[in-house]
């Protein structure tokens, strides 16, 4: 059994999707640049003409992935079967014994490749574009290039291997801690040793402190030795990652990355479940296209008068009600009331359900 129609009504059939895709992208865009250019006038008004194209064409992967691609893959979806349909294209196909399932495989296809490309897209062009965009920001302004990680003060850290920091202030830019205190603490509770340190440097694979005291304990806590040090070498390795607040969301941050920061923040002992629930919505996200699709290509099978009309109103309708629906899951995966697995996903589980459904209904 052959799982395409044939190539020619195959290459149609995604010329026409395509087509409405991208002209659908660029409508979004355009609206978008529009919108953010108005809204940013207080901001931008010392930089010229150019500059703020520059910072608008900067932006373009984030307006083209987190903006465009959802309510485009729908309309298009919806609007190219609802032309075929209406010119009896499909019914055509159908009385020669065509599936309706062979007929719309070729946009499945396109959808998951859309999908799977989405993803990359998001991992590799729009997190970068922010470095980008905020570089170009700070040259115009003269100002100096500013890290993700911000200084921090009178903070308490749980590291690996049993550590715990205690530090008087950490400036994230050169790596420095001052004012600190270490203790670490064996399999069974006790302390195994504590250093006191006036500084803390990375050097690049480990933590090195300077002008201090190291103290080393026995299992009833009683002090087997203690040295005055002007330079102390550790084995220490936990990151500086660790010490720093990221500026960044996890929605900002790369796969790798986020997944590192919820790792950090679980090790920590801090609160990750809402960071654990945005990275499963990060990944979620490029599934959801390919749902939408088979939603408006089921969808686009009935009958309408008006195409236009009706791919836009329920691109809105679905668009809309998708939103409202991630938006509990992640209010509740944030709150632990649900897995964050659940709330990340539970706008794809909804949608999958409906994608099944509607597929079984599938009539033209």
């Amino acid at each position: 059994m052959k799982l395409f129609v044939g190539k020619t009504y195959s290459s149609f059939l995604l010329i026409q999707f395509l087509k409405v895709f991208f002209v659908t992208i660029i409508f979004i865009m355009g609206l978008s640049f529009i919108v953010r250019t108005l809204q940013g006038l207080e901001v931008t008004r010392e930089f010229s003409f150019v500059q703020i194209v520059i910072l608008r064409v900067l932006e373009a992967p984030e307006i083209v992935s987190r903006e465009c691609m959802l309510a485009s893959c729908m309309f298009a979806a919806v609007y190219t079967m609802s032309n075929l349909t209406k010119n009896r294209e499909i019914l055509a196909l159908r009385s020669c014994g065509v599936s309706i399932y062979r007929i719309i495989t070729p946009l499945l296809c396109c959808g998951l490749l859309i999908s799977i490309g989405h993803l990359f897209f998001e991992n590799y062009v729009v997190i970068p574009s922010f470095d980008r965009k905020g570089g170009f920001e700070n040259r115009l302004r003269g100002e100096e290039p500013k890290g993700y990680y911000m200084d921090r003060n009178n903070i308490i850290v749980f590291g690996e291997n049993g550590l715990i920091y205690k530090i008087d202030s950490y400036l994230a830019q050169p790596m420095l801690m001052r004012g600190v205190m270490i203790i670490k603490k064996g399999d069974t509770g006790a302390i195994v040793y504590r250093i006191d340190a006036q500084e803390g440097r990375w050097d690049g694979a480990r933590w090195v402190f300077t002008n201090g005291i190291k103290r080393t304990f026995t299992p009833d806590g009683e002090i087997i030795s203690r040295r005055i040090f002007k330079i102390l070498p550790t084995t220490i390795r936990d990151e500086p990652r660790y010490f720093g607040r990221d500026t960044r969301t996890v929605e900002n941050m790369t796969i790798q990355e986020s997944y590192r920061y919820v790792q950090m923040m679980k090790k920590m002992g801090f609160d990750y479940k809402r960071h654990l629930t945005r990275f499963h919505r990060k990944i979620a996200n490029s599934v959801t296209l390919f749902l939408v699709i088979v939603i408006g290509l089921s969808l686009g099978s009935m009958s309408f008068k008006n195409a236009l009309v009706i791919s836009f109103s329920m691109t809105l309708g679905i668009v809309l009600v998708f939103f409202f629906i991630i938006e509990i899951g992640t209010t509740l995966g944030s709150s632990g009331r649900i897995l964050p697995f659940i709330g990340g996903w539970i706008g794809n589980i909804t949608f999958a359900i409906l994608s099944v459904f509607l597929l079984r209904r599938l009539r033209v």
